[in-house]
């Protein structure tokens, strides 16, 4: 998510037209997304840090609890930092794309997505080959190709970062959320959207379900989320009315049905020490959360710093966590628990901060204006093989 991503846009006059036509004037700038992405980030980096037994296990080579006894109950919910993320992904997507051509989505989407994701597979490579765990056995050669594509999980290649799962997840959202985009965006035809999306995504767990793909593109618990997060931003844009209400209490209780059997799995099949409802009061607080921007109740926050943050989310998210497990298996046995803690969590910041503005900024002005001369070379063939009138 790229710092203008959270600009609002400012083209759309105030009119006192229906409520599907009519806009509110909102805030310059959502800064408080910024500071739930900054927290998602941080929830997800100490979940991996600290609060899964499993692997971090393997690397401090001793139970997190009894390293960290009373912050280990807090960070083994990190995880549902995630959810937070395709809340706010719901949001901020369909803010980007309004207005943009389907063309302009796509470029701007691989722009976000790619530079950075690619140094970060290169560095997750080395990691996995010059500081190994010992334990398991990473990507082949060409698995690690394959993570180039961000295509693994359908391409059935093991990931190089545990992390990028989520990224297949954001990548089938927008390639469905593009059918909406070719049409033009309003809000009748995105409401309607996302209700036959979250209505796949609970037939999609039918045990007689006849139709597979939907399982790709109507993920269950993923596409509640993403409908919630598209849900508050119409009501952020148009003002609420009975039909948003309607249509985000709908993902509300979806996602809760799919969020417990998912908590459920965990438990039992991992044995991962987290309330089912914990996890679903912690998301509700999530739902409320952004719905407070959607609401405008959070539009006093206006630090600058969040924007500076939340660039560096994205970064943080990619690096953190093979980096950050081998930089703790290499550090406890001289530092100790929190000494090894602190440093691994401040090199992985000076990491993200160094990926965001060393590769992830120029990499992106370098393409951008290759795509743009490009998009005007084309242009140009267009004109000159068009019949003249």
């Amino acid at each position: 998510m790229s710092r203008s991503e959270v600009l609002v846009p400012s083209n759309q006059p105030v009119t006192a037209q229906a409520p599907q036509e009519a806009f509110r004037a909102p805030a310059p700038r959502l800064h408080a997304l910024d500071a739930l992405r900054v927290l998602a980030a941080l929830a997800v980096l100490a979940f991996h840090f600290t609060g899964v037994d499993a692997a971090t296990r393997a690397n401090w080579g001793v139970n997190p609890k009894e390293l960290f006894p009373w912050l280990f109950p807090v960070t083994s919910y990190g995880s549902y930092g995630v959810q937070l993320f395709f809340l706010i992904s719901g949001f901020v997507i369909c803010l980007s794309a309004w207005g943009r051509t389907p063309g302009q989505f796509v470029r701007a989407r691989f722009l976000r997505l790619f530079p950075a994701y690619w140094f970060s597979a290169a560095v997750a490579f080395v990691v996995w080959r010059a500081l190994p765990d010992g334990s398991r056995t990473g990507p082949s050669i060409s698995e690690s190709l394959t993570n180039l594509t961000m295509l693994q999980v359908p391409l059935s290649a093991q990931h190089l970062v545990g992390a990028y799962w989520t990224l297949w997840a954001e990548l089938t959202f927008y390639l469905i959320f593009l059918l909406v985009i070719w049409k033009g965006l309003d809000y009748r035809r995105v409401s309607v959207f996302c209700w036959l999306w979250l209505l796949a995504s609970v037939l999609i767990q039918q045990k007689d379900n006849q139709v597979p793909i939907l399982g790709i593109f109507a993920q269950p618990l993923n596409t509640a989320l993403f409908v919630g997060g598209i849900a508050m931003y119409l009501i952020y844009r148009f003002g609420p009315d009975l039909k948003l209400w309607g249509l985000l209490a709908a993902s509300w209780l979806v996602m809760q049905s799919d969020l417990v059997q998912h908590a459920d799995g965990l438990r039992h099949d991992r044995g991962m020490d987290r309330h089912p409802y914990m996890a679903l009061a912690l998301v509700t607080v999530f739902y409320l959360l952004v719905l407070a921007v959607a609401l405008h109740k959070l539009d006093r926050i206006r630090w600058n710093g969040f924007v500076t943050l939340g660039a560096l989310v994205y970064p943080l998210y990619l690096l953190h966590e093979e980096l950050g497990w081998a930089l703790i298996r290499n550090l406890y046995g001289p530092l100790g628990a929190w000494p090894t803690l602190l440093v691994a969590t401040a090199v992985i910041l000076i990491a993200a901060w160094l990926l965001h503005r060393l590769v992830e900024r120029p990499s992106q002005r370098w393409l951008r204006a290759r795509l743009e001369q490009e998009a005007g070379r084309a242009a140009d063939r267009d004109r000159a093989e068009r019949p003249a009138a």
